[in-house]
């Protein structure tokens, strides 16, 4: 599930893909996480969260929500950029829920790796990338740029 839908009566919608946000640390000289969940009570891990309102912020919380274990997690940073909360996980300051897509790169040098532990499945969440648009109205189609873009969109959609 989502934390987030638009009403279908009102929006069009065209799906680009998934993708998957999952926990990760930074590794230690062994190749395992400096920081792995679920934590322990009286000693939380330092947590690097999303700004309240990103949406980041909301499906990290219903991972959270839905884990099936007390994860013990202490915010000590936050920000509403993926790309800020990775540089923090890269320097070793906590854990930090990210998209795959934007840590491949340091999963494959080993600069980062899963803190989620290995008997947990639940710690991720993969996730609908999706363009949405209001529906036109009016008696004449949408025109230019934002309509090119969408037909562009919906075309790259069917041939997936």
């Amino acid at each position: 599930s989502q934390p987030f839908q638009l009403d279908a009566d009102r929006y069009e919608m065209v799906s680009l893909g998934q993708e998957v946000l999952s926990p990760y640390s930074k590794a230690d000289a062994d190749g395992q996480p400096l920081h792995r969940l679920p934590g322990r009570t009286g000693q939380p891990l330092p947590y690097l969260g999303y700004a309240p309102g990103a949406y980041l912020g909301r499906v990290t919380e219903l991972i959270l929500k839905e884990a099936g274990t007390p994860i013990h997690l202490e915010r000590v940073y936050e920000t509403d950029m993926a790309e800020g909360l990775k540089a923090m996980a890269l320097e070793g300051h906590g854990v930090a829920f990210l998209p795959h897509s934007a840590v491949k790169k340091e999963l494959r040098s080993r600069r980062l790796v899963s803190a989620a532990p290995s008997d947990v499945d639940a710690l991720q969440m993969t996730m609908d990338v999706r363009a949405y648009r209001e529906k036109p109205t009016g008696k004449e189609a949408p025109k230019g740029t934002a309509q090119a873009l969408w037909t562009y969109l919906q075309t790259q959609a069917g041939s997936c």
